[in-house]
């Protein structure tokens, strides 16, 4: 599981993300941020090493939880995002 820095800016990491190869990933972000977070880099990256991604702004709180042994995501509310 990573909890992606910097709410998914350019700044992301590809060495570093190739190297956790997560496979569930969380990327708090506030909703129509001006900065434009999380990049569509930043999500390329995680996608390509085979991440899930769970966004804030399209799913209000996320939680990882353990149920039956097994990763699952909790989220809570919804996004903010106007559509």
């Amino acid at each position: 599981v990573l909890k992606v820095a910097h709410h998914g800016s350019a700044d992301t990491s590809w060495r570093f993300t190739r190297a956790v190869a997560p496979r569930l990933a969380t990327v708090s972000v506030g909703a129509d941020n001006d900065y434009g977070h999380p990049t569509g880099t930043a999500l390329r990256m995680l996608r390509q090493v085979g991440a899930v991604v769970h966004r804030t702004d399209h799913e209000g709180d996320v939680a990882v939880v353990v149920r039956d042994g097994r990763l699952s995501v909790v989220s809570r509310g919804s996004g903010q995002r106007s559509r």
